[in-house]
């Protein structure tokens, strides 16, 4: 199955996303995850200098980790809510640990999506890279990220790109992943080097 990934730079952040191609609007049979390959190797985050050891927030989460994770749904359901679209739920314990870790290997690696599908995900947006001296708090993150994210249905509403398009997905597929009516669950994922100076932010749509 095809995949797309995107690279979106502004400013000081970067996103990416990575779904299957049915993550637009266009009707394809769910692929099973058994089909998941990586994204793209031109979907990687910026080069940057070395990054120390790495751990996932369900290792090393205050006891807060719950609450975050709450408030990331609760974020992706309110914007899902402005266009009358069923909200989704938390997905297991499991998955959630999982992108914590997937979360944790892509920052050691700095390598955007580079393992995607290991958790079983349709798609995934990502914010690599993150300053934890901007945004510190996995609130922080969540909020900052998510509204960019969404902010890219602004380029459909405008006429500048058309989810029709596969040649635009790079520009609203983190939009396109979070408004997605086939997805049912959803995994928040921050992992932190341990020098507390960089984290990752990876979202799991299953």
């Amino acid at each position: 199955m095809f995949k797309r990934c995107s690279l979106l730079a502004i400013v000081t952040s970067i996103l990416l996303a990575c779904g299957d191609s049915s993550s637009g609007p266009v009707n394809e049979e769910q692929p099973a995850s058994s089909a998941k390959a990586s994204s793209s190797s031109e979907a990687t985050a910026n080069s940057s200098s070395s990054i120390g050891d790495v751990s996932s927030s369900s290792t090393n989460a205050s006891a807060e980790s719950g609450s975050w994770r709450e408030h990331c749904l609760d974020v992706i359901n309110k914007y899902r809510a402005t266009e009358d679209l069923k909200a989704l739920t938390l997905a297991p314990e499991a998955k959630q640990t999982c992108t914590d870790d997937q979360a944790a290997a892509d920052l050691k690696s700095n390598k955007a999506h580079g393992h995607f599908g290991d958790c079983g995900e349709f798609a995934q947006n990502s914010g690599p890279n993150i300053s934890l001296s901007w945004k510190g708090s996995e609130v922080e993150i969540v909020d900052y990220y998510l509204k960019m994210m969404w902010d890219e249905k602004e380029l459909i509403e405008s006429g500048k790109r058309d989810p029709e398009k596969k040649e635009d997905y790079s520009y609203i597929g983190h939009y396109l992943n979070m408004s997605n009516t086939k997805y049912s669950t959803v995994a928040c994922g921050i992992a932190k080097s341990s020098d507390g100076k960089t984290g990752w932010l990876n979202i799991n749509f299953f």
